[in-house]
């Protein structure tokens, strides 16, 4: 299931969004709001996996919320949904920490496939937008989340994604099994996953070589996950 916040200024079209999303059975809309002022305490309270997000709301920018919620390191990832076609626009959202932007002029089967795609951990960009982008725009974000991790962190994230399991990484690294989980919870909240799948395929969108049966593994990234 995946849990999105809504958030636009224009009533018709909000609840245009929310009655098609709710179409899809495997995402939930655990609210809506108009202003950045109202999604501040909606994101602490529901906690989305998804935060749609207008870019031009009635106090402000949306990217001031991306900016909030990158600084936190946040598990929640941010889709633009937007009328601003120009490359400019786009760039400042990535530069922003967004992980994905789509077109308000698209077809709703783009927009369901940019959720699930900025949901595993990947970055959707509207095709005619990214031919207005330079290669390095295109994903600062996922840079800066690898970039985010400590030594070990790095390690263990690199030991996970070849197939070590939590076992495994406390007899490797001569750790406890609790300082393992916490690792992996610390490493899943920087990333922006929630599961070892989520991480293996964050890892295969970065061009890291994983092993194959690491990838069948859909437990949770933190404690209580993969052993």
């Amino acid at each position: 299931m995946t849990r999105i916040l809504v958030v636009e200024d224009h009533l018709i079209v909000r609840e245009a969004l929310v009655t098609l999303l709710t179409v899809k059975p495997d995402f939930q809309i655990v609210g809506v709001a108009a202003s950045v002022r109202e999604t501040k305490p909606l994101l602490e309270k529901t906690r989305p996996d998804v935060l749609l997000l207008d870019l031009s709301l009635e106090d402000g920018s949306g990217l001031e919320l991306a900016r909030m919620l990158r600084r936190s390191r946040s598990i929640t990832r941010v889709l633009i949904l937007t009328g601003f076609r120009d490359g400019f626009a786009a760039a400042e959202a990535m530069t922003a920490g967004v992980a994905g932007y789509v077109l308000k002029e698209q077809p709703t089967a783009d927009l369901f496939a940019a959720i699930d795609i900025v949901r595993r951990g990947g970055t959707y960009v509207c095709p005619t937008i990214v031919a207005q982008l330079k290669p390095d725009q295109l994903s600062p974000k996922e840079d800066d989340l690898l970039a985010s991790l400590s030594r070990r962190e790095s390690e263990i994230f690199r030991l996970i994604v070849a197939g070590a399991s939590s076992r495994d990484l406390s007899r490797r690294l001569f750790i406890s099994a609790k300082t393992v989980d916490t690792h992996r919870t610390n490493i899943g909240r920087k990333l922006g996953v929630r599961t070892s799948a989520d991480l293996v395929r964050f890892a295969a969108a970065h061009g890291i070589a994983i092993a194959p049966h690491a990838a069948q593994d859909d437990s949770g990234v933190g404690a209580g996950g993969a052993r």
